[in-house]
Parts: structure tokens; C-alpha cells; sequence
């Protein structure tokens, strides 16, 4: 008897087209073991003499990562088409955590960006970069045939952008509005929106910034600063003088683990945070900081290579979105810690300490995985 034939059916949107990329997820577990690391090398000494264990920020630390990795497999199997229906929820939800920051938040280092929870400090701040670029990738997307117009390509993006922006700037956190903006010219620009008016507003916002610095001493303190910091090396500069020194102080291949002497004798203020790439630089010389970078350029091209290959114009924009994020807080922090930029305050991600930054960004490549297991098309 002849069989009777097997009808071949087309995966939906909503399943999985091809496995996950383990390469991606392998690379990123790597990154999480190395910052897990660092952060224990460059905090023993203080969380030594504050509670009596070396390693108190590295448990906290790994409780940020456990949920990250949480976060991370939800993005991956949560299907990306669904996402949409989220994006003027997380957008309320985004504002109302940037207010309620104002009233409630944790104040240190002259901001108020944080809101204690038990166990865990939420930066609002971090939400608003991921509910931004969902956002940006739903209304291009949606608004594709008419992006080439001035109205729907920019009067909508701006006022959410706007808003985000001035909420903010209360904090105050002013890196975190310069990503926003520069996101949102990024994605429009890969919409298809004119050059003219990108290049129109890009004019307009630098003048904004430097209206900005201008009018604010602590800004103005770190810009003079950034452009002679020897000159102010007791003060503003201290900073970025001792990022400077440790990174060379490292040579090529570096002290050695937990051998670095800025770094393990306290002299650069948040070390575990924005300036651990100085401790990686320190103790592991030119040739391991470079090896992190290339692996995380890596990752960010296949994340480019993943909008390319997609057939949905939401995952397509919300792809870029996501490599442009992880690759904004890369470019920022690492020109910050070589001194080719202000300090800014922006952590290098999944290596810094820091919950908020390390769950969103894993968030992020959940999205990116996402998109990735449901997009290929041959």
C-alpha cells in the first residue's frame, strides 16, 4: 500500500524556525564569567572593610546575572510578534518608574537614579533604553511606506523621546539622554527617513548639548576635564587620570590577575562599575581588553547580520535597536575610560556591577536570539 504523503506546514511566526545561535550564547556566558570576576577582583578590598567579605558584591553580582540569564532565556522563547502589543504599556510603565524615581529614589553620587527593592536597586533609566528602541522598531515598522515624510518619521519619535529625555535629566542622567537620541537617529536613519533631516536635527541636538553643558558646572567641571585632565587631576580629572595610568601601567599583557595596584589599592573611583574595563586593561594588559572587545564586536555583527537576514520589519528594526544599544554603552565607555570622552557615567555591559544594566542588556539579546530563531528564510 502506498503511504499516504506527510503535508509539509510552514512554521508560524510564533515558532522557532531554526535552533538558537550557540555561539552568541556562548560568547555572552563568557562575558558574564570574566565581569564576574573582575567585579570580585575590583571590590575585595572595599567589600572587606564594609561587611567583613570580600566577596558580598560579587553574591550580589551573581544574583544580578542569575536573573539575567532568566530574563535572557523569556526573551529568547517569548515570541518577538507578541512584543508589540507591549510596547504602549512598557512605555507607561517606563514613565512612571522615571517619576517615581524622583520621589522615592536612592540619591548617590549627586543622583538620583535608583529605586531600592528588596535585594535589588531597579535603574529606571535602563528600562527606558529597551522600552525606547521596542518602541522605535513598532512605529517604523508600522509607519514604513510613510518614513520618508517629515510628520510620521520624526513628530512622534521626538515627543516620546522628548519625554523620556526630560524626565531624565532630573535625575540628573545626562549619558542616558545622549543614548536616547542617538538611537533614535540611528534607527531612523536605517528606516529609510531623509539624510536632510537627520542631519538638520543632528545640528540642532548638538547645539542643545552644549547648551546643556554649558549651563551646568558639574557638565562644564567634566568637559574641562575630559580636554586637560592632568590639569585637574586632584579633582574632576582624578578619575580619568588614574584610568589612564592603570591602563598603562598594564602593558601588553598586564599584571596578572588581581595584581593591578591602582585597581587592587582603591585609586579609581568606581572600578567595578563604569571603569572596570580600567581593571580589566590593568591586569590583563592591551592584548586581554582588546580579545574582550573583538569578542564583543563579534557578537554585535552577527546581531547586525540577524536584521539583514530578517522578513518582519519589527524584528528587522528591533535587531538594530538592540545591537545599536549594547554597541552605544561599548563605544561611550570605552572612549570614556581611554579619556577620548567625558565621563558620562555609562557602564560597559555584562561586565560592569550593576543589576538594572545587566538585566536589561541580556534583555536585549534575548530579543536579538529571538529574532534570530525566527527569521531565516532559505
Amino acid at each position: 500500500l502506498a503511504k499516504t504523503p506527510v503535508p509539509h506546514v510552514e512554521p508560524t511566526e510564533d515558532q522557532a524556525q531554526v535552533p538558537y545561535d550557540f555561539p552568541v550564547l556562548a560568547a555572552v556566558v563568557i562575558l558574564l564569567g570574566l565581569g564576574s570576576l573582575m567585579v570580585y577582583a575590583s571590590t575585595i578590598n572595599e567589600a572587606t572593610l564594609e561587611f567583613g567579605d570580600g566577596a558580598a558584591r560579587l553574591k550580589i553580582h551573581l544574583l544580578h546575572v542569575l536573573v539575567g540569564i532568566t530574563v535572557l532565556t523569556f526573551g529568547m522563547i517569548f515570541p518577538y510578534r507578541r512584543w508589540r502589543k507591549l510596547v504602549y504599556p512598557g512605555l507607561f510603565i517606563t514613565v512612571g518608574l522615571l517619576v517615581l524615581v524622583m520621589v522615592v529614589g536612592r540619591t548617590a553620587g549627586n543622583a538620583r537614579r535608583w529605586i531600592t527593592l528588596p535585594g535589588f536597586s531597579l535603574q529606571p533609566a535602563e528600562v527606558a533604553k529597551l522600552a525606547f528602541v521596542i518602541f522605535l522598531a513598532y512605529s517604523l515598522a508600522k509607519k514604513a511606506g510613510q518614513i520618508r515624510r517629515f510628520g510620521p518619521a520624526f513628530v512622534p519619535h521626538l515627543l516620546v523621546c522628548g519625554i523620556l529625555i526630560f524626565l531624565c535629566l532630573f535625575q540628573p542622567d545626562f549619558g542616558t539622554c545622549i543614548i536616547l537620541v542617538t538611537l533614535m537617529f540611528v534607527m531612523l536613519f536605517v528606516a529609510g527617513t531623509k539624510l536632510s533631516y537627520i542631519t538638520l536635527f543632528v545640528f540642532v541636538g548638538a547645539f542643545l548639548v552644549f547648551q546643556a553643558v554649558a549651563s551646568n558646572d558639574m557638565r562644564l567641571g567634566r568637559v574641562l576635564a575630559f580636554i586637560d585632565p592632568w590639569a585637574y587631576r586632584t579633582g574632576t580629572g582624578y578619575q580619568m587620570v588614574n584610568s589612564l595610568i592603570a591602563i598603562g601601567s598594564g602593558g601588553w599583557q598586564g599584571r596578572g590577575f588581581m595584581e593591578g595596584t591602582q585597581a587592587q589599592l582603591d585609586y579609581i573611583p568606581e572600578q567595578h562599575t563604569d571603569f572596570i574595563l580600567t581593571v580589566i586593561a590593568e591586569e590583563f594588559g592591551f592584548l586581554g581588553a582588546t580579545g574582550l572587545l573583538l569578542l564583543w564586536a563579534a557578537i554585535l555583527a552577527w546581531g547586525l547580520y540577524i536584521a539583514g537576514r530578517s522578513t518582519s520589519l519589527f524584528g528587522r528594526f528591533a535587531a538594530v535597536g538592540c545591537v545599536a544599544t549594547v554597541a552605544f554603552f561599548i563605544l561611550f565607555n570605552v572612549a570614556m575610560v581611554l579619556g577620548l570622552a567625558p565621563v558620562i557615567g555609562v557602564a560597559l555591559p555584562l561586565l560592569s556591577y550593576g543589576g538594572s544594566a545587566i538585566v536589561t542588556t541580556l534583555v536585549a539579546l534575548g530579543l536579538l536570539l529571538n529574532v534570530s530563531m525566527r527569521r531565516y528564510v532559505f
